[in-house]
């Protein structure tokens, strides 16, 4: 499953996109997508992780690093006006103001 995904992604992406994605299996069903887009703008970043969660079209988390201690944008985006139909739920990283987390399916 991971080996298909990552096939899928570099269909689309470039290399220095596909290095800021790491795919993760937890478990037998479950899919974990890291995301890091810190230094990207707002409009790249939502273009970014839309693209992502269209291509991979199946369940699974997603954790995004956009920082916090250089701006806030990229956090405001994701919690204001970020959408998608395949998000269920989204919620900041109660530890770490610099990640959010979504849940997809």
């Amino acid at each position: 499953m991971k080996n298909t995904i990552i096939t899928r992604l570099g269909m689309l992406f470039s290399q220095d996109d596909i290095a800021r994605i790491v795919v993760k299996e937890k478990g037998e069903k479950k899919l974990q997508v890291t995301v890091d887009v810190q230094g990207m703008k707002c409009k790249q970043a939502k273009r970014f992780i839309n693209n992502i969660i269209n291509t991979i079209r199946e369940a699974f988390e997603m954790v995004i690093i956009h920082g916090y201690n250089h701006g806030t944008a990229i956090k405001d985006m994701l919690a204001g006006n970020f959408t998608n139909t395949h998000i269920v739920e989204q919620y900041q990283d109660p530890y770490n103001k610099g990640v959010t987390h979504m849940v997809l399916a």
